[in-house]
């Protein structure tokens, strides 16, 4: 099970008392040790983009979805957590590297909860909720390697509700060998999306540019509903 120490704002962090172990690639294991070795530089660089430009694929669902449930998965600075928080949701924000954590709690909106989880297994989430309305990526899936992405996707599976939405972001362009970014597609993707029975939509047949003016990185945004059976 997992204890109770999950906590709202600049409080407390959720961590796992479960038996289990989950192992980690040492990619994972590195990824996330340099972001939190260098969490002040990644906390003000992603700060520095508005997360509503950067997430303008779905502004329509945000407009016309009723504000409930959230979980922003690898969730950084905590832009994107905070920004779906100031419209009414309800937001966990999950994140592993514990600097980048730090910072970002300690400037968080004080509806947003902070735990200590990550990909494939997402453990030390709160209890409750048990699924979430809205599930977000933002610059996540490339850091996974290809065999840590069918348990990941399973478990997100679990915790997208019923008519749930999922928007995972997917990255071209060059790796960074202190952070390893793997190479994604789409139409990867959507064959796990399909595995699990759910149904991905890609909103750029037409990559878009770099927030962050990379002429070399370009973004596609993928669409994951979950229909009743």
């Amino acid at each position: 099970m997992l204890n109770a120490s999950c906590a709202l704002g600049n409080a407390i962090i959720c961590t796992s008392d479960q038996g289990g172990i989950v192992v980690l690639t040492s990619s994972t294991k590195n990824t996330i040790t340099h972001y939190s070795e260098k969490a002040r530089h990644y906390f003000d660089l992603y700060n520095s983009v508005e997360a509503e430009n950067v997430h303008s694929d779905w502004k329509a669902f945000l407009q016309n979805a009723n504000k409930s449930t959230a979980l922003d998965v690898g969730a950084g600075s905590g832009r994107d957590a905070n920004w779906l928080a100031e419209q009414g949701w309800k937001v966990t924000a999950a994140e592993p590297a514990d600097e980048l954590r730090n910072l970002a709690q300690a400037n968080s909106h004080n509806s947003v909860i902070w735990c200590n989880a990550s990909l494939p297994a997402l453990t030390a989430l709160p209890q409750a909720p048990k699924t979430y309305d809205l599930i977000l990526l933002s610059a996540v899936w490339m850091h996974l390697p290809k065999d840590e992405r069918p348990p990941a996707l399973k478990r997100l599976a679990e915790l997208l509700s019923v008519n749930g939405t999922m928007y995972i972001s997917l990255r071209f362009g060059p790796n960074d060998e202190a952070r390893p970014m793997h190479p994604v597609s789409f139409e990867e993707l959507a064959t796990l999306a399909k595995s699990n029975r759910l149904i991905a939509r890609n909103l750029n047949t037409v990559p878009n540019q770099d927030g962050l003016k990379r002429d070399d990185v370009k973004w596609v945004t993928v669409e994951v509903v979950k229909i009743a059976d």
